[in-house]
């Protein structure tokens, strides 16, 4: 699967791209706002972004909300660690699949990845 990392720590992005190599994927691309997120998508077309909520320039929600809109095959994982119920169901309601709580570890992000593969794989059966 081809990847966007979108996160404005440098810490986060550098986590995120080791595990999801180490897990197989292929990462085309990292950002630090929403609005380097828009421009990447676009250029790399990936199958997966990670996409902080809390960032400057543009917020992950308004992002994820103008992902969707122009890119409705892409997945788009909510990357927080403001997981309050609000952001929880805006997201969902926007388009995201799934979520990813910091602080988290490889197998976090191998359980995530797998949930989203075994809807798409339900969806498409």
């Amino acid at each position: 699967m081809k990847v966007l990392i979108v996160d404005d720590s440098r810490g986060i992005r550098f986590k995120l791209k080791r595990y999801m190599e180490e897990l197989g994927h292929e990462v085309v691309g990292e950002a630090s706002n929403g609005l380097e997120a828009l421009d990447l998508v676009q250029k790399t077309q990936p199958d997966l972004v990670t996409l902080d909520i809390v960032m400057p320039e543009m917020d992950g929600l308004t992002a994820l909300r103008r992902l969707v809109e122009t890119n409705r095959d892409v997945k788009v994982v909510m990357v927080t660690s403001a997981s309050t119920l609000a952001n929880t169901l805006d997201a969902r309601a926007a388009g995201a699949v799934g979520f990813l709580i910091k602080p988290f570890d490889k197998s976090k992000v191998a359980k995530v990845l797998s949930e989203i593969t075994q809807s798409q794989t339900k969806i498409s059966a």
